[in-house]
């Protein structure tokens, strides 16, 4: 007999060997009486023997099936204890090293906020936090890095499992000293740009959402690759921003874009898609939601 049995319709024989009725099999099983039959003669053709006869006491297993019985009951029942086993997993003995990359704007917040309910959860653990470069996703894939927090990028391999945490729109803004309140007079100001690694080297995401008539009127004098730079510079300087509105206070004014589009991001969470269901995954994805719901 080539091994083509449906493992799925083991649990019938059992069933029906117990039950010695269609209808009852059909009601433990939730499927019609039809159903049950089509079932059963699947499972002939798989073990080519007729499995059970049908007698004034019921369906009887065959001989052939009262000789495999005990070992195939035995092996169905411990393959459902295999699958049903919940995965064993103790945080307070979790003794390893546990690397998290965390975007360049999102590092000193989520690093305060997050640090001791790892240490809470992770007594034994040492932990690596570092800032999110252009081999985080690599490292990712790799297991170098457990996981990470940037912003969602559509751009990523499908083996990289994405999750957004906390939402928010990227907006252009002036210090409130120089008076600039409209686009017309903001596209003409000098602009800081932000490079900010794994989410915008090769091209800036604003430009993809402003009207076309639009685009290439906004020209930087500055680029930096830390977001607290920009605001810094911003801050001093008679120098236009675009920045996450999280992180910008009242001396700022925040200048609509023209036609009124809105830039939307999202902070999320990476990990490998391998991973994603891992009981350290989970519990640190759970720890970091937790976080975002107060910074």
């Amino acid at each position: 007999m080539e091994s083509t049995v449906n493992l799925n319709l083991i649990n019938l024989l059992i069933l029906l060997k117990k039950n010695k009725t269609m209808r009852m099999v059909a009601k433990i099983l939730g499927k019609s009486e039809s159903a049950v039959s089509k079932d059963l003669s699947k499972l002939r053709k798989d073990f080519n023997d007729v499995l059970f006869i049908k007698t004034q006491n019921g369906y009887e297993p065959s001989h052939y099936l009262n000789q495999i019985f005990p070992e195939l009951e035995a092996a169905y029942l411990q393959l459902t204890r295999v699958v049903n086993k919940p995965l064993e997993f103790d945080p307070d003995h979790y003794d390893e090293l546990i690397t998290i990359a965390i975007a360049d704007a999102e590092y000193d917040l989520l690093l305060d906020a997050l640090y001791p309910k790892l240490v809470k959860y992770f007594p034994q653990a040492k932990f690596n936090f570092v800032s999110w470069n252009s081999s985080c996703l690599h490292q990712i894939l790799d297991g170098k890095i457990q996981c990470g927090i940037h912003l969602w990028n559509e751009h990523v391999s499908q083996d990289i499992y994405q999750k957004t945490i906390k939402t928010d729109q990227i907006v252009a803004a002036m210090h409130r000293d120089y008076g600039v309140t409209d686009w017309q007079t903001l596209k003409d100001m000098p602009f800081v740009f932000i490079d900010v690694p794994g989410w915008n080297e090769f091209n800036y995401r604003f430009e993809q959402i402003l009207p076309a008539e639009h685009r290439g009127e906004v020209q930087y004098k500055i680029r930096v690759d830390k977001m607290k730079s920009a605001l810094r510079v911003a801050t001093h300087s008679q120098i236009a921003v675009q920045f996450p509105t999280r992180y910008l206070s009242e001396e700022f004014t925040v200048i609509a874009y023209p036609n009124d589009v809105k830039f939307n991001i999202a902070y999320t969470f990476y990990c490998a898609q391998t991973e994603r269901s891992s009981p350290l995954i989970k519990l640190i994805h759970q720890l970091i939601k937790e976080c975002y719901q107060v910074i």
